[in-house]
């Protein structure tokens, strides 16, 4: 098994991406990486307060992408929180 939750496969990605755009982090939660998205939401919080919002744009982005990727079991940008949660 390569690390992934087993109850992924049946999660949307759709839906994973959706959440993500609404709330960054959100979509990890759907998918069961609870951490992950705790942690993702508040890295975009605080980029998006040292770039005067801006960044949160891209930070929303970037999870949702990642999201993406975890839902379809392929990898993912933010694999190497992995070893940190």
């Amino acid at each position: 098994m390569n690390g992934r939750n087993c109850c992924i496969r049946s999660k949307s990605p759709l839906i994973a991406v959706i959440l993500n755009l609404l709330i960054a982090g959100l979509g990890h939660v759907y998918l069961g990486y609870t951490k992950r998205g705790i942690v993702l939401f508040f890295l975009s919080g605080f980029i998006a307060v040292i770039s005067s919002g801006l960044g949160w744009i891209v930070g929303v982005l970037l999870c949702s992408y990642d999201a993406w990727q975890l839902a379809n079991n392929q990898p993912a940008p933010f694999d190497f929180l992995e070893k940190y949660l």
